[in-house]
């Protein structure tokens, strides 16, 4: 379920969806993890340790991820890369793709400027309105929750 849309929100305040797939933006190291522990969780797990060499233990007790994914997760990468060394991608521009699909969905739908989603994207209008108007970007993502206004007794009369 996405959060409610509420002013002065950030990009960093969306979570990730947890329907995530990879995407051509996507770095091939993130792609092979998304295979093995799924989009969502390769997402978080780059989230925090983007950027590093991680050397992963073949006991999953000993895994950094472990603050990250759970034990049935961490013991599949142990499974798959003990011994190695991992370096994982630092991924900024899969993670910030998959942070802006609900509120470029808003804007698809409605319920968000344009003005708006620069405002908590981080960027100019013109580069959202031609995320919106000439991108394939996030056409099925689910968009933000908007609060309702108002009293339920009243009827929406513009």
């Amino acid at each position: 379920m996405m959060p409610e849309y509420r002013p002065g929100m950030t990009l960093a305040d969306i979570p990730f969806p947890e329907d995530a797939q990879p995407t051509s933006k996507w770095p091939a190291q993130m792609v092979e993890l998304a295979d093995h522990i799924g989009g969502y969780n390769a997402l978080r797990l780059i989230e925090r340790f983007g950027g590093q060499q991680i050397r992963v233990s073949k006991d999953p007790e000993r895994s950094p991820f472990r603050e990250v994914l759970n034990a049935r997760l961490v013991a599949r990468i142990a499974q798959i890369y003990g011994g190695s060394v991992l370096e994982l991608p630092v991924g900024r521009q899969a993670l910030a793709e998959a942070r802006r699909a609900p509120i470029l969905a808003s804007v698809r739908n409605g319920d968000m400027t344009v003005r708006e989603a620069a405002k908590i994207i981080g960027t100019a209008r013109t580069y959202v309105a031609q995320l919106v108007n000439r991108s394939e970007e996030a056409c099925d993502a689910e968009p933000l929750r908007r609060p309702k206004r108002g009293d339920d007794r009243q009827i929406e009369m513009f």
